[in-house]
């Protein structure tokens, strides 16, 4: 004689449910690795270039405001290139519900001659408790990525937030550009400010993986 066990139909909804939810955890790890989320991050070198420091006053009215900093690195045979710039465009006082408004954006330029650019980074540091800064996600008029798919694009920079925007190379490029423009907002007129904007670049040179971090500190003194 044979026997033969039902299964309950709440076991077997269970089972159902289980095997459904492990189906979805594999899709979405295939499709994060897919899009190099994932991918396996080798232990680059880092490269520390010396800060660079760009401060202005505060203009008692809205004014154009044409300044420019800028960091460069070239390794020794000049097969990786890298370029940080930081355009101060324009003061903008008592303009955002009464607060005054520094408009200033970040250019990260990035060139292999051998091998490709992995990926570029801007973080943002955290900003002082009278002032934030908010990265502008406007890809059809004021964002810039060249070769570059960004992934992560955090909306600001406050005092006890940092904000990141990630970038990873697309078809191993020798090439890559981004561009972000900012909106620096202080409520305390009296008050000065300071952030750290930095960018990091990870390159592969055909034999190892490179990150060049280049920090540049801006700030914006009282009156």
């Amino acid at each position: 004689m044979v026997l033969i066990l039902a299964t309950p139909k709440k076991s077997r909804k269970w089972i159902a449910f289980a095997l459904l939810f492990i189906v979805a955890l594999i899709s979405l790890l295939v499709v994060l690795e897919l899009t190099g989320i994932l991918e396996e991050s080798p232990t680059p070198e880092i490269i520390v270039v010396d800060t660079v420091s760009l401060n202005i006053t505060k203009p008692q009215e809205t004014q154009s405001i044409w300044e420019l900093i800028e960091s460069r690195y070239e390794d020794d045979n000049a097969d990786v290139w890298v370029s940080s710039a930081i355009r101060i465009a324009s003061y903008h006082a008592d303009s955002y519900r009464g607060a005054d408004m520094l408009m200033f954006d970040i250019n990260g330029s990035a060139k292999a001659n051998s091998g490709y650019i992995q990926s570029i980074e801007i973080n943002f540091s955290r900003t002082d408790n009278d002032s934030y800064v908010n990265p502008i996600e406007d890809w059809d008029y004021l964002a810039q990525a060249e070769n570059l798919n960004v992934w992560r694009f955090d909306s600001g920079a406050t005092s006890t937030n940092e904000a990141q925007i990630m970038a990873k190379g697309i078809n191993q490029p020798k090439f890559a550009y981004l561009r972000i423009v900012n909106e620096w907002v202080f409520y305390e007129k009296e008050a000065s400010h300071s952030i750290a904007v930095t960018l990091q670049t990870t390159f592969f040179n055909g034999t190892d993986y490179i990150k060049t971090v280049m920090p540049i500190q801006l700030e914006v003194l009282a009156s």
